[in-house]
C-alpha cells in the first residue's frame, strides 16, 4: 500500500516485536512504510510480502536504497547500537525498541549519535501508554494518594522467555526496565539508591539470575521493591504475573495482570489475549508510534526520550551490581 503524505519509514528488524511494529506502521494513516529489514532472509520476505513493500536482509542496502525519514529499530537488544548509529549519521529520526541497549557504553553512544545527527530519538516503554499506570500517575500526581510512602512491582515471566533469550540479556534488563520506568515516572522521583539479591537454579546454565529483587530508595524518601523472575514454569496459565501497588499517605493503587480483565472463548477453546500485544491493533504499540509521529512534527515532547531510557538501563545494571556485589549501590543522576 502506497500512501500519498505521511512519515516515510522503515522498520530494521522483524522479531518478535519487529514484526508487531512493521504491522503498525503499515496501518497508521500518517507513516508511509516503505521497507522492513531482517538477517533471515525468510522472515524478511514474508514480512515484506504480507505488507507488500521492499524486505532486504541488510539494513544498511535498504537504507541505501530506500528514501525515508524515519526509522522503527527492534533487533536484538544488545545489537541497538550500530544500526541506532548509522541512522543518526543518515539524518533519520529513531523509534527505539527497548531497552534503549544492554550496555551502557552502548546507550551513551546511541544519545552521542542522535546528538551529533540532530536527529529525534524516543525508546518504546509500553507502560506509559497503558491506561491503569496512567491513571495511577494521574493520581499520584494530583495528590490523590498522598505523599507516596512504599511502592512494589513485580513483573514475572515463564522460563520460556529466558530461554527463548539464550543468555543475552539479565530479566532485570530486558523487563525490568519496564517497571523502573514506570516506578519513576509515577512517583515522580528519580532511584537514589538499590539493593538486590538474586537466584539462580532453572537457568544457571544460561549465566543469568532466574529472579532478581531489590529495594529502591526514591529521592522522595520513597522506598519500592522490585521483584523480575522469568523461571515461573512453562505451564503456568499465563505468560506474565505482574503487579503493581502503590501506597500513600491518602490513598493506594493496585494493578494485578494475573486477574483475567479480558477473556475470549472460541473455537470452543478460553484464552485470555495478553492486552498489550494481542487485542487488535495492539493498540498499545499504535498509541506510542502516534506519539512518536508527533515527537518528530514537533507537536510533543517525547514520552520517553533517550535520557530516560539510559537511566532505566543505569538502575537495572545497578541492582545487578549491588546482588554481585552484596552491597547497597548509589546512583547518580
Amino acid at each position: 500500500m502506497v500512501k500519498d503524505a505521511g512519515l516515510r519509514m522503515a522498520v530494521i528488524g522483524l522479531g518478535v516485536m519487529g514484526a508487531r511494529h512493521a504491522q503498525i506502521c503499515h496501518n497508521l494513516t500518517r507513516v508511509d512504510l516503505v521497507a522492513v529489514a531482517d538477517i533471515k532472509p525468510g522472515l524478511s520476505q514474508r514480512i515484506g510480502q504480507e505488507l507488500d513493500v521492499t524486505a532486504y536482509t541488510d539494513y544498511r542496502e535498504m537504507l541505501d536504497d530506500v528514501d525515508v525519514d524515519a526509522v522503527t529499530i527492534a533487533v536484538t537488544d544488545q545489537f541497538h547500537r550500530e544500526p541506532c548509529e548509522v541512522s543518526a549519521e543518515r539524518g533519520l529520526h529513531i523509534f527505539l525498541e527497548k531497552p534503549i541497549a544492554t550496555t551502557m557504553e552502548d546507550a551513551r553512544a546511541i544519545l552521542d549519535a542522535a546528538e551529533r545527527g540532530g536527529v529525534k530519538l524516543m525508546v518504546g516503554h509500553t507502560l506509559r501508554y497503558d491506561p491503569r499506570y496512567k491513571a495511577i500517575r494521574q493520581a499520584a500526581r494530583a495528590g490523590q494518594l498522598g505523599d507516596i510512602i512504599h511502592a512494589y512491582a513485580r513483573r514475572n515471566a515463564t522460563v520460556r522467555s529466558g530461554r527463548r533469550l539464550e543468555g543475552r540479556a539479565e530479566a532485570m534488563v530486558f523487563q525490568g526496565v519496564h517497571d523502573i520506568d514506570a516506578l519513576t515516572w509515577i512517583l515522580g522521583a528519580p532511584i537514589t539508591r538499590v539493593y538486590a539479591e538474586s537466584a539462580s537454579k532453572v537457568l544457571r546454565d544460561l549465566g543469568v539470575a532466574d529472579v532478581t529483587v531489590a529495594t529502591l530508595r526514591f529521592a522522595n524518601g520513597a522506598v519500592a521493591l522490585l521483584e523480575q523472575s522469568w523461571a515461573l514454569p512453562a505451564e503456568a496459565p499465563t505468560l506474565l504475573d505482574a503487579q503493581l501497588e502503590v501506597v500513600g499517605s491518602k490513598g493506594a493503587a493496585y494493578i494485578d495482570f494475573r486477574a483475567p480483565s479480558f477473556a475470549l472463548i472460541t473455537d470452543g477453546q478460553y484464552t485470555q489475549p495478553d492486552a498489550i500485544l494481542g487485542l487488535p491493533e495492539a493498540y498499545y504499540l499504535r498509541d506510542e508510534h502516534e506519539h512518536f509521529l508527533d515527537y518528530v512534527a514537533g507537536e510533543a515532547p517525547p514520552k520517553v526520550g533517550g535520557e530516560e531510557a539510559l537511566q532505566a538501563l543505569k538502575v537495572a545494571h545497578a541492582t545487578l551490581q549491588s546482588a554481585a556485589e552484596a552491597r547497597p549501590v548509589e546512583i547518580g543522576t
